[in-house]
C-alpha cells in the first residue's frame, strides 16, 4: 500500500467525511421475532453489536461488524448478508456517517450461554421486537434496526438503502 503524498491529502480534506461504521442484527426465533440489543455501560439508551470501522488501518465494514461482535459478545462469527445502509447526516451528537448493518442469524442456546462482554463496553442483552426499539434507541438507530429487522421477515434478498433511518422518497 502506498503512502498518500501531502498534496493528495490536501486534496481529500476538502471533501466532507462520513465515518463508517457497522452493526450486526440477531435474532432470537427462525421467524425473525425479536432482534437482539445491547446495553453499553454508563449510557442510557440500548444499542446493537457493532461500531466504528477503522478505515484507516484498511478495515471493511464486513471486518467491522465481525470484530465488533468478537469484542463486545465473546461470540466468533461468519457476518451474513448486508441488510442495509443508512447515510446519516451530521447531527448535534454526532459527525456524518455511512451505517452498515448485517444479518447475524438466530443465536442457538449455546452461543447465548457463550456471551461474554470481553471489553466491558456492554453491560447487558436482550431479545426485543422491533416495535420497542423507538423507546430504546436514538431514534436514528431505532429507524435503521427496525427496518433492517421488517426487511429480514420479509424475505427480500436484495439491501435496504436509508437515509437517516428512513426508506428514501422515490
Amino acid at each position: 500500500m502506498t503512502t498518500p503524498t501531502a498534496t493528495q491529502l490536501q486534496f481529500f480534506e476538502q471533501y466532507p467525511m462520513a465515518i463508517p461504521s457497522a452493526g450486526v442484527l440477531f435474532f432470537d426465533t427462525p421467524a425473525h421475532e425479536r432482534v437482539l440489543v445491547v446495553k453499553p455501560t454508563g449510557r442510557t439508551k440500548w444499542d446493537i453489536p457493532g461500531g466504528v470501522t477503522e478505515a484507516r488501518h484498511g478495515e471493511s465494514p464486513r471486518q467491522t461488524a465481525r470484530r465488533e461482535v468478537a469484542e463486545e459478545l465473546g461470540l466468533d462469527i461468519t457476518v451474513g448478508r448486508l441488510l442495509g445502509t443508512d447515510s446519516v447526516p451530521e447531527g448535534d451528537d454526532h459527525a456524518p456517517m455511512l451505517a452498515f448493518l448485517y444479518y447475524g442469524g438466530v443465536l442457538t442456546p449455546e452461543q447465548m450461554a457463550a456471551i461474554r462482554y470481553v471489553d466491558g463496553e456492554i453491560g447487558e442483552q436482550r431479545f426485543v421486537e422491533p416495535e420497542q426499539l423507538a423507546e430504546m434507541m436514538v431514534d436514528r438507530l431505532a429507524r435503521r434496526v427496525a427496518a433492517c429487522a421488517h426487511h429480514v421477515r420479509s424475505g427480500a434478498p436484495e439491501p435496504l438503502e436509508l437515509e437517516h433511518g428512513f426508506l428514501p422518497a422515490a
